[in-house]
């Protein structure tokens, strides 16, 4: 089973930034939620929804970095203050939101995966707000996230879980007393980061909190008696693919399967580089690296992937034309970022509006090979 898809991007911000509390959703797609059907106009069989874990749990949090906005008693929008405490789901509709959403996709016969994308602890007194990417999940709310959320779609075998977004562990300040090697502690958590990452001004936060890690989180799961396929990343924002065999967690129903996240340097580097810290030209060692993830029994899911957007007509994808037909020889999954309707973007954004016209460059070249793929054609372009 090939799964070809799309990201859409909207739940893991639009309620704890405060902007549309009456819908979680906040119309990133162009329309208020996402539109399944046309969505499948291009030959997609799944999509990622990347989550916010204080909001799913409907905790009241502290806005470090005062980034979000609060509506008033008039109704008006009100930027907050840094440490201002807000509550992560606002319209106390954001659990039914993503349930509705995930019944909806999955009745469209689409696969969902359901991604843990924003995580932050507790920071002394009370929960921080999730507002942006951190090094991993923490060890104060991220097993209570995972243990509801198995919970609530554990009968439902099309939901796959990813059990965090991209970890950086080896990229952010670790405490002297943390002696092993990154890998380790995204494999069994523990870590001591200093600083925590908000969105807003201050961005960095002096904190000291400690990682959870991917065993953890998979047993939580299991503990449910959730089946569910889960899927776990990798150091450097999920791009470094050497040391996943080493440090996979152990599942004890064998339904595990590897994150990648292979982006092009840039949008303006080299057309068969991606991203690795540490290591500037890695595309051809990182594809051997998952290659041999799938010699090993495991599969190997790109849950997100990206291009460059061009200025005018046409289909050219520097960096997606070399990893999708890579993909396909050796059945890898991939999902594209991102299915929503941000203006200005001059990479990683599929579509330019609700009908889910495609950018020029990245989403034109998409759309042709996911239809061409879903054609049965083989050796797509």
């Amino acid at each position: 089973m090939q799964l070809r898809g799309v990201n859409v991007s909207g739940l893991e911000f639009v309620a704890i930034q405060g902007w549309d509390p009456s819908n979680p959703w906040g119309g990133q797609t162009g329309d208020p939620t996402p539109n399944w059907s046309v969505i499948k106009t291009w030959g997609v069989n799944a999509v990622r929804l990347p989550l916010n874990e204080a909001s799913w749990l409907g905790l009241s949090c502290s806005d470090i970095g005062g980034s979000s906005v609060t509506i008033n008693s008039s109704g008006q929008q009100v930027q907050d203050t840094p440490g201002q405490i807000i509550e992560a789901d606002p319209g106390n509709n954001y659990q039914a939101t993503v349930e509705q959403t995930v019944a909806n996709a999955t009745a469209a016969g689409l696969y969902v995966i359901l991604d843990l994308h924003w995580a932050a602890p507790n920071d002394g007194s009370v929960a921080a707000c999730p507002t942006i990417q951190n090094a991993m999940a923490d060890s104060d709310y991220s097993v209570a996230f995972w243990t509801s959320i198995a919970t609530t779609f554990k009968s439902n075998p099309a939901v796959i879980f990813e059990l965090f977004n991209e970890p950086f562990v080896g990229e952010s300040p670790l405490a002297s007393g943390d002696t092993n090697t990154a890998w380790y502690y995204i494999l069994n958590g523990g870590a001591t980061e200093t600083e925590l990452q908000a969105s807003g001004n201050p961005s960095d936060i002096d904190l000291n909190w400690t990682t959870e890690g991917y065993q953890q989180l998979l047993d939580a799961v299991r503990a449910t008696g959730a089946t569910n396929v889960m899927i776990t990343g990798t150091d450097s924002w999920t791009q470094t693919m050497a040391e996943w065999l080493s440090y996979a967690p152990t599942d004890p129903v064998h339904q595990l399967a590897a994150a990648w996240h292979p982006y092009s340097a840039g949008p303006y580097g080299y057309p068969t580089q991606v991203v690795c810290p540490g290591l500037p030209q890695c595309s051809a060692e990182e594809m051997t690296a998952v290659q041999d993830i799938l010699a090993a029994g495991y599969p190997v899911v790109a849950t997100e992937f990206g291009d460059t957007i061009t200025a005018s007509p046409g289909d050219t994808a520097p960096w997606a034309s070399v990893l999708l037909p890579f993909a396909d020889q050796l059945g890898i999954s991939y999902l594209g970022w991102t299915w929503d309707v941000w203006t200005g973007a001059t990479a990683d954004v599929l579509i330019t509006d609700e009908a889910g016209d495609p950018t020029y460059g990245y989403g034109t070249y998409v759309k042709q090979h996911y239809l061409c793929v879903a054609s049965g054609t083989t050796n797509c372009p």
